[in-house]
């Protein structure tokens, strides 16, 4: 890595800043007055605040740190910093807590939005350091701050106007809650498992992946081992599902020792490039992309087969660079989402589709017409991060307009402290392994997962059944009902609002399945009033 500028001044030749606020007061620490170690103060690029600036951020531990008093509440952190070498990430450590940041490229000063922090009565500390290193700082500024009102209630339309009844009622029930709870997910089914060893509850949302139904993958001899199948057997307990695609590159695997095929989703292991494939139609790799694309469809069509809605997460952080489909930068990886968009709902038909981007630059925005919600994949040094600088991003840009959720997180996000900060993701999805909830003390994962305003299985499948519609169509009656996913159920019909259900006829009996059923009373024209309530069997 590029080394910064040559230190000036021996380390740990300046004091404590230590700075007495009245109530509420902004509070300013210049880099150049805080205790430095590994780091020196330099004057060499103008520009800068007070009397210098600090630089030498070369190694682990290298760092620029205050102690100050403050008056108890929230304040927005913002950092006044210069990292010329391209984006470099950072950790603010507040008070013993952790807040991770990438600071992006600038020649110059900039000001980067670390998000709200919690100040304390009396002696408090802030420290810069580590991450990526190779940045500079030039100052810390604290600014006295509210809590930030909920996100606005968005719409609960979908890209595809062609959605089915149970995919629109899944976004419904998710805007429903958007600001006032938030779901809980799991990456992996088996990782579901330990949440409920470990806290008594189930989350609402299991996550898979695609990734071994990739072509190149199975040309190789990787087993999917019946992936599909097995997701959409967890509807009959009740869960909503979410997929996930690690699309191994369709074609210029390395396969080597260092980059093996079965690392093809990477952009250091494949040649494949995305740009050139887009740019010719008639080229055997963009057919390579449609055959990828294809085959994924066979899979999401067996979902569709049983009625089950999908939250479709493809091409997942393709700002980062570091997968295929995002090397390239962001015009391609456009193109290429709208391209799969059009494969999968006009060419194959899925409407059984939510569309999630997870990607939080602008320049890497698709379109409001092809995408549903917006997701953040996060993993902070330190768990408890409440991330509210990357939600309060968001929130400026889609308050009102899409839902915005955390699709993955190493570890398990501290749920209840978000929203305390005015952060409500629509839902959450730990990621698996040590970087999910057995990598956390038990007492967290309970505190979470049994927070009041964290929804878990066993209370989304308490809501009550309800009939959404009714639609009378040829002197036929179609009822369209939501319940609980898997649920068994029977339909009943009167023409005597009055009589018990035990006087009830029943005249279905089913499943909900993804949540919902349609069915279509053919004798309804044998009588004047007809009356409908779903019970269980």
């Amino acid at each position: 890595m590029l080394r910064l500028l040559k230190r000036l001044l021996a380390p740990g030749l300046l004091g404590t800043l230590a700075v007495c606020l009245n109530a509420g007061a902004q509070i300013i620490l210049e880099a150049e007055n805080g205790t430095l170690t590994g780091t020196t103060v330099t004057t060499a690029v103008a520009g800068y605040s007070g009397t210098g600036y600090v630089t030498g951020f070369n190694a682990t531990g290298d760092a620029v740190s205050w102690s100050f008093t403050a008056t108890n509440g929230l304040y927005n952190l913002n950092l006044r910093f210069r990292s010329q070498f391209g984006p470099k990430g950072f950790d603010a450590t507040l008070n013993g807590f952790v807040i991770s940041g990438t600071f992006p490229q600038t020649n110059g000063f900039g000001t980067y939005s670390a998000g709200l922090v919690q100040l304390t009565n009396g002696v408090n500390t802030l420290q810069i350091s580590g991450g990526w290193n190779y940045y500079e700082i030039d100052r810390a500024d604290l600014m006295p701050a509210a809590v930030p009102a909920p996100p606005l209630p968005v719409p609960a339309s979908l890209a595809n106007p062609q959605a089915t009844f149970a995919t629109r009622m899944l976004m419904a029930s998710l805007v429903a809650d958007y600001g006032k709870v938030t779901w809980s997910g799991q990456d992996l089914a088996s990782e579901a498992t330990n949440v409920h060893n470990m806290s008594a509850r189930w989350p609402i949302i299991i996550a898979g992946d695609f990734m071994d139904y990739s072509p190149s993958r199975i040309q190789y001899g990787a087993n999917p081992k019946n992936l599909s199948e097995n997701m959409i057997g967890l509807d009959n307990s009740g869960y909503a599902l979410s997929m996930q695609w690690h699309w191994n590159a369709p074609t210029n695997l390395l396969n080597t020792t260092n980059e093996p095929w079965w690392s093809g989703f990477y952009s250091d292991a494949t040649t494949f490039d995305v740009a050139a494939a887009l740019a010719n139609t008639n080229s055997t790799e963009y057919a390579l992309l449609l055959r990828d694309m294809d085959a994924i469809a066979v899979q999401l069509k067996k979902y569709s087969a049983t009625n089950i809605p999908v939250l479709w997460r493809p091409l997942h952080e393709s700002e980062g660079g570091w997968f295929w489909w995002g090397a390239k930068g962001p015009e391609p990886f456009k193109q290429l989402w709208r391209l799969l968009y059009t494969r999968l709902t006009q060419y194959h038909g899925l409407n059984n589709l939510i569309w999630v981007l997870t990607s939080e630059d602008a320049d890497w925005y698709p379109g409001d017409d092809v995408v549903d919600i917006i997701g953040v994949d996060a993993y902070p040094t330190d768990t408890s991060d409440p991330l509210s600088a990357r939600w309060e991003a968001l929130k400026a840009r889609f308050n009102g307009k899409k839902l915005i959720a955390l699709t993955e997180f190493g570890g398990v996000p501290d749920i209840p402290k978000m929203q305390q900060f005015g952060v409500w993701f629509a839902y959450f999805a730990p990621w698996s392994g040590s970087l999910g909830p057995t990598g956390m003390p038990t007492n967290t994962v309970v505190r979470v997962y049994q927070s009041t305003n964290v929804v878990t299985l066993d209370e989304a499948n308490a809501v009550p059944s309800m009939i959404v519609t009714t639609t009378r169509t040829n002197q036929l009656i179609q009822l369209a009902v939501k319940g609980t996913r898997g649920a068994a159920h029977r339909l009943l019909t009167n023409t005597n609002i009055t009589i018990s259900a035990a006087g009830w006829t029943p005249i279905a009996t089913n499943k909900f399945s993804g949540g919902t059923f349609i069915f279509t009373d053919n004798k309804a024209t044998n009588f004047p009033v007809r009356f409908y309530r779903v019970v269980k069997p």
